[in-house]
């Protein structure tokens, strides 16, 4: 008798609550888009997997990558063209909620993969967001699409972008402050093959989790960034940065070794817009920006270098510029173009040796947006991504320096927003 008291209050309760819900209903909005990727790719002969190529064996970026795919046989060695006929990576259904000063989203790309999921709360001066979202550090300023179906906007050829991340961010107005997950990219090893040459370095230059007496990754500290957005004359600006800390655990012989990687990267970036034309451009500086989540940067001297066995470790420095010029023809038609820049290099200590890497990359593209009726897209594209090549100096000779080729694309986006 007394359970049924109990279940008895507990339903008249419920009821009695029914009302209050029915008159404060959330408002959900749902969206979802729909992205073809469909080119013609290619890659030069010398073109490394590693840099280029989804799927290949050692390959440390995830972006800006396409199933072309340089080869050798005997000694010699052959480019790739490949047909990409691909749903984007990026495509996605999601919706938003609204409920008072409470608020929401989420988000899923193809796979399926879990792109956004954060609650916000207003609290009148400002709002508190906590869950996954886009990182304090972002501005993207570029409507690139290829290669690959990733719809890379540059992430990883000099764009600001930290990627999406769980965090609690404090946001007022245009000022954005956010504790993130930390960004655990491993460092590098050097080389123990002598002399070192760009090809040993591909093949023996691997980050530590495969390397030597690794043992663990501790994270110190979230990732730390913050950013401002403000609207003046006839532009929007951006400044911000973050920051990373963290800690590398090894065994060497029958000793522990600890190394210590802190990474940051500053950006600066606008976007002017006069009359049918607009000029977007960023600008960036950091340390180590593949261990701060900065990108990635697609470039091998974008992480530390660290020897494990004589416990010697030096920092990458980076920069990246790009320069994006736009012009709105009509309504329905947009011609966009850009230059994308980046610089890697570091110095460290490999065995006995010391070793110097720097790599430029050089990112060009042109296309029209083409949009036929609401919310329909048909975005033709050409674009090269010239990875230079890798300079090596060390105290060892017989580094000549090594081209690494490129990777070109002429292809079309189809998008339908719905």
């Amino acid at each position: 008798m007394k359970k049924f008291t109990v279940l008895f209050v507990a339903l008249v309760m419920v009821l009695a609550a029914l009302p209050a819900f029915a008159q404060d209903k959330a408002d959900w909005a749902f969206y979802g888009s729909a992205r073809m990727w469909t080119a013609w790719e290619s890659v030069d002969d010398n073109t490394p997997p590693q840099l280029s190529s989804t799927g290949a064996a050692g390959s440390f970026f995830q972006v800006g990558t396409t199933k072309a795919k340089a080869f050798s046989i005997g000694t010699q060695t052959f480019g790739d063209d490949e047909v990409a006929w691909l749903l984007q990576s990026n495509s996605r259904v999601g919706a938003t909620v609204k409920w008072g000063n409470i608020g929401g989203r989420f988000e899923y790309g193809s796979g399926p993969n879990l792109r956004l999921l954060f609650g916000t709360w207003n609290f009148g001066s400002g709002t508190l967001e906590v869950g996954q979202d886009y990182g304090s550090y972002f501005y993207l300023v570029s409507n690139l699409c290829g290669p690959g179906g990733g719809e890379c906007n540059g992430i990883g050829f000099g764009s600001i972008y930290p990627g999406r991340i769980p965090q609690i961010a404090l946001i007022f107005g245009g000022l954005r402050i956010s504790a993130e997950t930390s960004q655990t990219t491993a460092s590098f090893q050097g080389t123990t093959t002598t002399p070192i040459l760009a090809t040993t370095l591909l093949l023996n230059n691997n980050q530590t989790t495969a390397g030597t007496g690794f043992i663990e990754t501790d994270q110190l500290l979230p990732r730390l960034a913050a950013s401002y957005t403000f609207n003046a004359g006839p532009g929007q600006f951006f400044i911000g940065g973050q920051y990373n800390s963290y800690k590398e655990i090894y065994a060497v012989g029958l000793e522990k070794r600890e190394n210590t990687i802190d990474a940051w990267t500053l950006g600066v970036g606008t976007k002017l817009a006069f009359g049918p034309f607009y000029t977007n451009a960023t600008i960036q500086y950091g340390n180590n920006p593949n261990n701060s989540g900065s990108g990635p940067v697609t470039m091998y001297p974008s992480v530390q270098l660290y020897n494990p066995i004589t416990d010697n470790s030096q920092d990458s420095t980076y920069m990246a510029a790009q320069i994006i010029l736009g012009f709105k023809l009509t309504d329905s038609m947009t011609f966009e173009g850009g230059f994308i820049w980046q610089n890697g290099d570091v110095t460290g200590v490999a065995v006995a040796n010391q070793i110097g890497i720097e790599q430029n990359t050089y990112t060009y593209y042109l296309q029209m947006v083409w949009s036929p009726t609401k919310n329909v897209f048909i975005i033709p594209e050409i674009g090269v991504i010239d990875y230079d090549k890798l300079k090596l100096s060390s105290t060892v000779a017989g580094n000549p320096d090594t081209n690494y080729g490129k990777l070109s694309w002429f292809g079309i986006k189809w998008q339908i927003n719905f």
